[in-house]
């Protein structure tokens, strides 16, 4: 009988083409995020924990320039709209990353390039790993973020009183032109250090790279994809905000959920956005580009051409050979 034979457990399955065609990053994506959700909520876990610093300091930062700016004007404050702007801020921003302790988030990045290059992770080794191989550059990048964020915010609040109209002392103190001049300053630097924020980490990972090169790869990079680059953030907006923004205010209900929400999943499924978007990015113009500004000694263009023995330099020279060692190609010449 057919049903009780054992063929079928004998004859091999249909398997996997390996010309099968690539699917789509969309559908890669969310298979991706449903394969590896309780992977995702841990690491993302971990990440909050060790990012406990930014995630305090941005809702002060925040506080601190309502102050400021409630001194000058006197305007009344909606403390429902108040408490949703600042989470909404916090949430934000510590998921992009703008304001991160930099070695977790080099950690949390390199798991997720991982998870995107469908490749084996160990989660909480890898995370540890590379957050302790990468600490003195990504510590270095998340100082320099936070302290131009943080000049940002507050310039923010000064443009915001200068240009108030029911400001009886500083209203009409500076013409329109240079109000303007000044508000398009802000939003264009503002604009540049969050795309930037997307490759960084991204890059820090993947190459032994300097700080100067990686401000100058992230900047030429997010001129070349401004657009893309502002269509992601604009999805962030909306995946943080609408939870905060719309959830009925019962008994403090939306806060609470935006914030277990933050715990097991924001920073995490933010970032392998980025990582979905990013990677390919940094593959055409960096890896696959050997003219491209980058360390002589990449992790990466080892990793994608096995038959080199080292790693393309910037002018597409290959080293002579070497090993991986945390997360860092080591040369043999060292």
């Amino acid at each position: 009988m057919k049903l009780f034979s054992f063929d079928r457990y004998t004859k091999p399955g249909k398997g996997v083409d390996k010309n099968e065609p690539k699917k789509p990053a969309v559908i890669r994506f969310f298979i991706t995020l449903w394969n590896k959700k309780y992977k995702l909520m841990g690491i993302n876990a971990l990440y909050v924990l060790c990012n406990l610093f930014a995630v305090a300091f941005v809702p002060c930062l925040f506080a601190g320039c309502v102050g400021i700016y409630s001194a000058f004007c006197g305007n009344a404050i909606n403390y429902t709209v108040y408490l949703k702007t600042m989470l909404f801020f916090t949430v934000l921003f510590t998921s992009i990353p703008v304001f991160t302790t930099g070695p977790s988030q080099a950690g949390l990045t390199f798991v997720l390039k991982s998870f995107v290059k469908e490749e084996p992770c160990f989660v909480w080794h890898d995370f540890k790993t590379k957050a302790r191989s990468n600490f003195g550059i990504a510590l270095k990048t998340s100082l320099i973020n936070g302290a131009v964020g943080t000049i940002l915010a507050l310039n923010t609040t000064a443009y915001m009183i200068i240009a108030n109209p029911e400001n009886p002392v500083y209203s009409g103190a500076l013409p329109a032109p240079v109000l303007f001049l000044f508000a398009a300053t802000i939003f264009f630097i503002a604009f540049l250090l969050i795309m930037m924020s997307m490759y960084q980490y991204h890059m820090i990972v993947t190459f032994n790279i300097t700080l100067k090169q990686l401000y100058r790869n992230s900047f030429i990079l997010v001129l070349v994809k401004w657009l893309p680059s502002l269509l992601i953030f604009v999805l962030h907006c909306l995946l943080i905000g609408v939870p905060i923004f719309f959830i009925p205010d019962v008994s403090y209900m939306s806060y609470v959920i935006v914030l277990i929400l933050y715990v097991i999943l924001y920073p995490g499924v933010v970032g392998l956005i980025n990582n979905f978007f990013v990677y390919p990015t940094i593959k055409k113009y960096m890896i696959d580009n050997a003219s491209a500004d980058k360390s002589a000694d990449s992790e990466q263009a080892s990793a994608e051409t096995p038959e080199q023995t080292g790693a393309n330099d910037v002018g597409g020279n290959v080293n002579a050979g070497g090993r991986f060692e945390n997360g860092r190609w080591i040369s043999d010449d060292e």
